[in-house]
């Protein structure tokens, strides 16, 4: 299990994470259709069954199946045929996860989540006028209670992943910040190629949002879940 050094950080964001996040999951004017080995287990353990959490082997990823023709692409052709499947002007773009996992090798997803979560969506996120991928969010992942939307965020929307690129090479691994923003809480850490922001909103406690943080596997192991 990797090692947690909880550096704990109080600070107050001067945008609200509801701003911040409006775009994760976000269906509006969009398409949505239907190194190492590794061995995991998504089955929840005692401690998180007191913290209300659960494996995600049965949650319903919203944006699976939607382009079967970009299984096995190369690496770049799918990144701009992601990118050609949105209209070019927002930055979101409805991905699979077999998709998010083939641009961005080796990004990790948690093995846990909120006992009422029982759908996600995806996204890839790019730079508008290169049409690449975003460096500080490179992909985003939202934990809903049902179908995204049905509920307004504030409800439906209770954890938000999202992912970027790692661009210092002396960011300290290993460490997770956390940090009191609006309606909730966000853990930030490096690991590997990328930087992590989770955001738990009000409602699951920090230890919940720690477990999750410490719970990550490669996003190709989950494609499989």
């Amino acid at each position: 299990m990797r090692r947690l050094l909880r550096m704990l950080v109080t600070a107050v964001l001067v945008a609200s994470c509801g701003d911040a996040l409006s775009g994760v999951g976000d269906l509006s004017q969009r398409i949505v259709y239907g190194d190492e080995s590794t061995t995991s287990t998504s089955t929840a353990p005692p401690q998180s069954q007191f913290l209300r959490l659960k494996g995600i082997t049965d949650l319903v990823w919203t944006n699976d199946g939607i382009d079967p023709t970009t299984a096995g692409m190369e690496r770049e052709l799918l990144i701009t045929t992601v990118w050609l499947r949105g209209d070019q002007v927002d930055p979101f773009v409805q991905a699979s996860r077999a998709e998010i996992a083939a641009a961005l090798p080796g990004i990790e997803f948690p093995q846990l989540a909120p006992d009422r979560v029982t759908h996600v969506s995806s996204q890839l996120l790019f730079d508008q006028l290169t049409g690449i991928l975003d460096a500080s969010t490179a992909a985003a992942f939202g934990f809903w209670v049902g179908e995204p939307y049905d509920l307004p965020r504030s409800e439906g929307q209770l954890v938000v992943l999202r992912v970027g690129m790692k661009t210092l090479d002396d960011e300290a691994e290993g460490e997770i910040f956390s940090f009191q923003v609006t309606d909730g809480r966000e853990l930030a850490w490096t690991d590997g190629d990328y930087v992590y922001q989770l955001f738990c909103r009000t409602g699951l406690s920090e230890e919940a949002c720690f477990e999750m943080a410490d719970s990550m596997i490669p996003l190709s192991l989950v494609v499989d879940l």
